[in-house]
């Protein structure tokens, strides 16, 4: 059967004649996942009866199988005019067949984010590779991203406002940290804004969400943990801005804070009890809320886990005026959040395209430029003290900063370098002073109460002499090799420190600082022989405690923060 594709549409040589089957369609390329193995199909190009040039990847399981009528019911919906013949589809399905096995080879995507060295969206990809890419699904569902005004517009109407603001500034930040995850090898994780109601929070969103399309990429927390899994997945590589905390409910925001930085989805089985596919995702996730994680928590009865509290990083809002320090030429800090409103529904989407096309110019090199500003800032803002909990969240930063680095270096953004970390480190400064220490958070318990303890108690030890230690003594004190050791009852110990059974992993770092002496290394206890017979101790070493409490400054650590030098006097006042 003979096919010839005209101007005014596809025709078919029958009964010695050309019969027009359609409209104008063709097989722009013949496709296949990244693999090569699956996914095999045809991208389709066609012209609806408005003119309106349309792609989608159809796969071939679905053309050439039992559910083709899926792919003409697609065409029919979008407007291709079908001639309505008892023919017509039969003959369409076997021009696309025959054309996508003579069609030049392409590989299909999907999901957004990076494949190799390219970077694919709904709508368009940037990058070089041996095939073209096309995203699979455009027609399935809105477009994530969405474009509005041009960078210059956006810049002079947005990017000029943030200037002077560290949050506005950081948001942008996040916002274009996203994409850089994979090349500096960091996990995912979460910033959350918190303050009170109309300080600008809302605002901070809007602006990091005009980096990649209009107002409606704000999501809301209300929404399910599988919910917000999905969304997720559909904002791989880029940034998944979310409002309002307050509004998820606490056992949705307990899951979902592990799901989101954790990076897959739910293990599911499908209808025949095989294990389904799991989706992945690499993410920033920026949020806000009137409320602290510690609150939403209290609801459960719970309190935070550390590890929650190195994901979902709560930032307080520090402006002069609520999240904002620098009106321009507004009277008050409405007037600027209006405009700032106004602007990010005009002017949005443009500076991410430019951003990908600035990352995908530097190939090869992107990696190790960002794995060495990362490390670069990382040393400067952290010290030997901070604890492995807090460097985690350090980096991060240190990759925020590099992003707003780089994007002014290539002149994206309407401020420089030198303000893009001062900003930076403002909002760490912040967190860290908000945190109230530098160190882990169960570590940080034990020194509190550890720091308690040798204040209360260190006139209630009897000498290992006596061989009795009768309340109100907590235990035994002796002589080792000069030093003074104090050997605590495991029963009084584990009372005063409220440890659970378990316990190991609360006292770890006691035992790697020295501080506490074992001959048990599985229960971290000292065996000694009193009065003939065995009792196991907790063995505090009280010199070495107290000349390791006194290094850390009273035990709020903010000290310990370095700060950063600036010419910048303005900002200097502002810190």
């Amino acid at each position: 059967m003979k096919f010839q594709l005209r101007d005014s549409g596809l025709y078919c040589y029958s009964s010695e004649e050309w019969q027009r089957v359609g409209g104008w369609i063709e097989v722009i390329a013949r496709t296949r996942l990244v693999d090569k193995r699956r996914g095999h199909g045809a991208l389709l190009q066609w012209k609806n009866m408005d003119g309106v040039m349309l792609q989608e990847v159809v796969y071939a399981r679905i053309l050439n199988g039992e559910n083709s009528r899926q792919v003409r019911e697609l065409l029919v919906d979008t407007g291709y005019p079908l001639e309505p013949t008892n023919t017509s589809w039969s003959r369409l399905q076997r021009y696309l067949l025959e054309e996508m096995a003579k069609a030049q080879p392409a590989t299909t995507v999907d999901r957004a984010g990076w494949h190799g060295s390219i970077f694919a969206t709904s709508g368009w990809t940037i990058g070089e590779a041996d095939e073209k890419h096309h995203f699979v699904g455009q027609l399935a569902a809105s477009p994530v991203l969405q474009e509005s005004g041009t960078l210059e517009e956006w810049q002079a109407n947005v990017g000029r406002l943030c200037r002077g603001n560290p949050l506005a500034i950081f948001s942008v930040g996040v916002a274009l940290a996203a994409p850089l995850l994979k090349h500096a090898e960091i996990e995912n994780g979460a910033k959350h804004i918190v303050g009170n109601s109309s300080g600008g929070k809302s605002t901070l969103l809007q602006i990091a969400a005009s980096i990649y399309s209009s107002p409606s990429f704000v999501r809301s927390w209300a929404s399910t943990s599988n919910g917000l899994s999905a969304a997720s997945a559909e904002h791989n590589d880029i940034l998944l801005a979310l409002d309002e905390i307050g509004l998820a409910r606490p056992e949705d925001v307990d899951t979902a804070i592990y799901q989101i930085v954790n990076g897959t989805s739910k293990l599911r089985a499908t209808i025949t009890g095989e294990l389904a596919g799991q989706a992945c995702w690499r993410t920033l996730v920026l949020s806000t809320g009137e409320i602290w994680l510690s609150e939403v928590f209290q609801r459960l009865g719970k309190e935070v886990k550390a590890g929650q509290e190195a994901r979902l990083v709560e930032i307080p809002v520090f402006g002069r005026y609520g999240a904002f320090d620098e009106l321009h030429e507004f009277c008050s800090a409405q007037e600027l959040v209006d405009a700032l409103k106004s602007a990010t529904r005009h002017y949005y989407g443009t500076l991410f395209r430019a951003w990908i096309e600035c990352l995908t110019e530097r190939g090869d090199e992107l990696s190790i430029y960002a794995k060495g500003e990362v490390k670069r800032l990382t040393d400067q803002w952290t010290t030997p003290l901070m604890a492995s909990q807090v460097v985690r969240v350090m980096r991060r930063f240190a990759l925020i900063s590099t992003a707003l680095g780089l994007a002014c270096r290539n002149y994206l953004l309407p401020w420089t370098e030198e303000e893009s970390e001062q900003a930076v480190h403002q909002v760490a400064d912040a967190w860290i002073k908000s945190r109230g220490h530098i160190f882990n958070k169960e570590e940080y318990r034990i020194l509190l109460k550890l720091n308690e303890y040798m204040r209360s108690r260190r006139h209630s030890f009897a000498p290992i002499e006596k061989g009795r230690a009768e309340p109100p003594y907590e235990g035994f004190k002796r002589m080792v090799d000069g030093e003074k050791q104090l050997l605590v009852r495991k029963a009084n110990f584990l009372q005063f420190f409220g440890l659970p059974t378990r316990y190991m992993r609360e006292i770890e770092f006691l035992i790697q600082k020295d501080l506490l002496e074992t001959n048990e290394r599985s229960r971290g206890t000292l065996r000694v022989k009193v009065n003939g017979r065995f009792e196991r101790f907790f063995a505090l070493w009280p010199d070495r405690i107290r000349s390791y409490l006194n290094s850390l400054s009273d035990l709020d650590g903010l000290s310990q923060f370095p700060t950063l030098p600036s010419e910048n006097s303005e900002v200097t006042e502002n810190e």
